[in-house]
């Protein structure tokens, strides 16, 4: 799940401080700009587990893809 975080950011969404491959995100928009050009949906998911912090302890919760706090981090897609 984690991959989606990059497209996120490539869409301009805030992703806190989700892994994001800064050099992918080029290629995100160019494969997301290809498949709308063939009419083709790319589904990613509407919601995502977040926390805290990247530990066991970590406070967590479930968040819309458009209300990732500042300081928190994705971790994979929701339920």
């Amino acid at each position: 799940g984690g991959m989606i975080f990059t497209f996120y950011k490539a869409r301009g969404l805030a992703v806190g401080k989700s892994l994001v491959e800064e050099d992918k995100l080029e290629l995100a928009k160019t494969l997301e700009a290809k498949a709308k050009e063939k009419g083709v949906a790319l589904l990613l998911p509407t919601d995502v587990v977040i926390a805290d912090n990247f530990a066991a302890d970590a406070n967590s919760q479930i968040v819309s893809i458009d209300s990732i706090p500042d300081g928190w981090m994705g971790l994979d897609i929701g339920p």
